[in-house]
């Protein structure tokens, strides 16, 4: 049996696909990751200002405010959140010397800052560019995730 991470951080793909699909493979995470549920589970999910602010933008544009809502409520209610503080400045540094995707900066930021065992995303130019990191955690897909972590 493959030992579960203590410590995962799930992009923001993850959650509104997840949201959307309860099914896929992005469904089943979030509620492996207790998202929904009144028992907290013993995985931390990493979570950070950035997160939050993306999950928002992103769950409006494609659903609306109040779905957007609806997630936020299932994640605070549900999940065991670690939540880490960002420093901007660090970010800037962070988009200026590695080859991260702007976009992720504050991602890959959220990851190292909480400690991050295994990150998750669909983004594939995202995983590859974190997975070469010196300091890098695990990076997977969900479908990758599921096969490892969540089989049956």
């Amino acid at each position: 049996m493959v030992k579960l991470p203590n410590r995962v951080l799930l992009d923001t793909n993850v959650f509104i696909i997840g949201a959307a699909e309860p099914s896929s493979d992005s469904g089943r995470i979030l509620t492996w990751a207790g998202y929904g549920r009144q028992q907290t589970p013993t995985v931390e999910i990493i979570f950070s200002d950035d997160l939050l602010d993306q999950i928002r933008r992103v769950a409006k544009r494609v659903g609306n405010k109040d779905w957007a809502g609806e997630i936020l409520n299932q994640v605070w209610h549900g999940m065991n959140i670690h939540f880490v503080m960002l420093d901007m400045d660090e970010v800037q540094r962070l988009m200026k010397d590695r080859p991260i995707p702007s976009e992720g900066a504050g991602i890959y930021l959220t990851a190292i800052s909480g400690e991050a065992e295994c990150f998750v995303s669909t983004n594939r130019s995202f995983i590859r560019a974190a997975a070469a990191e010196p300091d890098a955690f695990e990076c997977l897909s969900p479908a990758e995730f599921t096969a490892k972590y969540l089989a049956e």
